[in-house]
């Protein structure tokens, strides 16, 4: 992806940022992109994927602010560009609580390498990714590449049978 797709990306991700603010206002924690957005090999097809960390959602529900910001942007210089790419514009959210991301689903794994952050309050998603990472090492986890930019994990290179792995 050259640079200024990735722009492109960035852009209309700080547009859906602000728009998360405006929405979700004292409850909003925490906004990141990651993803083949974030990691710059975004093509026809993508999504964009986003991680929102909030207290509340409001009273519609986690997805359907979204949706409403989705319909929204569309009128927006930064999607008819995408869109006159031939660049994916859907989002993908990933809404969570404080609670949910101090669980460490799995999704975690996905932002701790490439995610760029777009709102933090207090650094609340930095700290937990710079603690993720550090288990990661500890763990000597490596990240895989397939020839066809996909990925996965071994988390554990010297994983006995038997044995818990936690990140």
């Amino acid at each position: 992806m050259t640079d200024e797709i990735q722009n492109l990306y960035l852009n209309y991700a700080s547009l859906i940022a602000d728009k998360l603010e405006e929405i979700l206002q004292d409850d909003l924690i925490s906004i990141v992109l990651f993803g083949s957005a974030a990691r710059g090999d975004a093509g026809e097809g993508s999504d964009i994927d986003i991680l929102v960390v909030a207290e509340k959602f409001g009273k519609e529900g986690r997805f359907e602010v979204f949706n409403a910001i989705e319909k929204e942007l569309k009128a927006s210089e930064d999607y008819r560009e995408l869109k006159d790419k031939k660049l994916g514009t859907l989002i993908s959210p990933v809404p969570l609580t404080p609670s949910e991301v101090e669980n460490n689903p799995s999704i975690l794994l996905d932002i701790v390498m490439d995610g760029i952050m777009l709102y933090d309050v207090d650094d609340f998603i930095v700290n937990k990714m710079k603690s993720m990472r550090r288990k990661l090492k500890k763990m000597g986890s490596k990240r895989i590449f397939l020839d066809d930019k996909r990925y996965y994990w071994d988390l554990k290179p010297d994983y006995k049978l038997g044995e818990v792995v936690e990140i």
